[in-house]
């Protein structure tokens, strides 16, 4: 009897190990949370096709009904659509769109970047919109005291069509070699070894996430700077 109650424990400790492992490897794969996922989308998908059959009055979020009704709130939905399936985290999309109950659907992201004026290469198709609005922001944060009132509407279309030319990847960003020569090429009357040592403390001052590039607005910000640092030393000499 003593044999069997010990084979019985054994098994019982090896199924026990075998289930952790198995656990342990699906959460490891990320299966398990895309299971997890795909279950509450399941259960919430469920759950409305319930109320529609027991014809009860549906829960109406009015605030959010509200929102959905402007063209704004319709674009912040939109903008995290976008996010969402860039990433594709189309479980949790599954959950969203039912939630939300957008009857017209909502806004592409093409009409999305044309309304909000981002326009390729500042936003491939691998990078949500949502983070060039954030990247805009900071920019404005950090740039305030050298806005765009700084540079003419056609300085800054010769400073885009350089950019885009030594941005060979069409990533929306170049590296600090690509910035050197770009600046080169702006200003071919400055001393050369100005202009890197001015690359070199500007890059350094920019590249906070130590990515080893940088993005168009950061780029136009250093044009800026050194436009204005220009300007004001040829006021001071006249």
């Amino acid at each position: 009897a003593w044999v069997v109650v010990l084979v019985k424990m054994s098994a019982a400790e090896e199924d026990t190990e075998l289930r952790d492992l198995l656990v342990q490897n699906l959460e490891n794969s990320g299966v398990l949370n895309k299971i997890k996922a795909e279950l509450r989308a399941a259960v919430f998908l469920a759950l409305e096709e319930q109320e529609k059959i027991e014809s009860k009055t549906p829960l109406v979020n009015e605030s959010l009904k509200r929102c959905l009704n402007t063209k704004d709130g319709r674009l912040v939905a939109s903008l995290i659509t976008d996010y969402l399936q860039v990433f594709n985290l189309d479980f949790t999309l599954a959950v969203f769109h039912p939630e939300i109950n957008t009857l017209n659907g909502l806004e592409s992201r093409e009409a999305v970047a044309r309304e909000l004026g981002i326009t390729e290469p500042e936003g491939n198709k691998n990078t949500p919109l949502l983070l060039e609005i954030v990247k805009r922001g900071r920019h404005k944060e950090k740039g305030s005291s050298s806005s765009a009132e700084e540079l003419s509407p056609k300085q800054i279309a010769e400073a885009r069509k350089k950019f885009e030319h030594y941005d060979k990847d069409k990533s929306g960003e170049i590296s600090k070699d690509e910035l050197r020569t770009l600046f080169i090429d702006l200003f071919p009357h400055f001393h050369k070894n100005m202009l890197e040592r001015y690359v070199t403390d500007e890059f350094r001052a920019v590249d906070k996430n130590f990515s080893n590039s940088i993005d168009f607005n950061e780029f136009l910000g250093m044009y800026k700077r050194l436009f204005i640092q220009c300007r004001s030393v040829v006021t001071c000499d006249v």
